[in-house]
């Protein structure tokens, strides 16, 4: 057995959590109990430096995106701002990518999860490079590489049920935006079929900005497989770099210091010298 065939099996595990959820008659809390569903099965196959976790991303020019079913950040590195359980507050540099979850996907639940992605998307943050070693140190030698391409964010859309995968297809096509904003994967789960960006010669399998098309792959019991693979694709080619918050700080202690003494307010005492005690 190797890990892809070990992935293949553990399928039917979320198969019986959502027949279970199949038993709750309210959309609202089968869409929240969904939503963990996918977190609890998602967690046990990423490594503990992946957090999961629901909430909003900002960036250091002031833009925020919109509400964020399930995050995947940097959970040793990241400096986040936690309000509740399952509910953070991030800046963008510490962030992967965002898994938008449905219990239905049709065009308008389609709409709302390519809004909450690109607004995602659209959060401007430094990129990084193949020299990033950990989000907090990066080697120079001779200046840095030409590209700073590996931290892309990555998207997608998880529905357990849909509309038939060509229809959703058809509603891709009406869709006027950027390819960098769009989802990388769209993952239709009862329909065993995922949909993945593509260019002309392969697919896309690492977050990319440079693809043509999207393609339908029907993936039958493999779909939760392909759908993990994913997932630690995406992170495993992004290198994060963390917030400059020491900045954040220091301009912060200078403007309260510049305050303080427009007010006459701040408050000096002179530096002590060393007393040497002697036994």
């Amino acid at each position: 057995m190797n890990y892809y065939s070990a992935l293949i099996k553990s399928g039917k595990i979320l198969e019986g959590y959502f027949e279970q959820s199949k038993n709750i008659l309210h959309n609202g809390s089968k869409g929240t109990v969904r939503e963990n569903i996918i977190n609890k099965v998602i967690r046990p196959f990423l490594p503990a430096c992946y957090g999961l976790s629901g909430g909003e991303a900002f960036d250091s020019e002031g833009n925020t995106s919109k509400q964020l079913d399930l995050v995947v950040y940097d959970s040793i590195f990241s400096y986040i701002i936690p309000y509740i359980d399952n509910y953070i507050q991030f800046p963008c540099e510490s962030i992967y990518g965002n898994i938008e979850i449905k219990s239905y996907l049709n065009e308008e639940e389609l709409i709302r999860a390519l809004e909450n992605i690109k607004s995602m998307k659209c959060l401007k943050r430094e990129g990084t490079h193949s020299w990033t070693v950990t989000p907090l140190v990066s080697i120079q030698i001779n200046g840095k590489p030409n590209n700073t391409d590996r931290n892309p964010y990555f998207g997608i859309i998880f529905a357990y049920d849909s509309v038939e995968p060509s229809t959703v297809l058809n509603y891709l096509k009406t869709i006027n935006s950027p390819s960098n904003l769009l989802p990388n994967a769209i993952v239709l789960y009862s329909k065993k079929t995922i949909i993945v960006q593509a260019t002309d010669n392969n697919i896309e399998g690492f977050p990319s900005n440079n693809f043509n098309k999207y393609v339908m792959l029907d993936c039958g019991d493999e779909v939760l497989a392909i759908f993990i693979g994913l997932l630690i694709n995406y992170t495993r080619y992004s290198l994060l770099w963390v917030a400059d918050v020491p900045k954040e700080i220091n301009k912060a202690l200078e403007r309260i210091l510049l305050n303080n003494i427009q007010n006459k307010s701040i408050r000096e005492i002179p530096v002590l010298p060393n007393i040497l005690m002697v036994e």
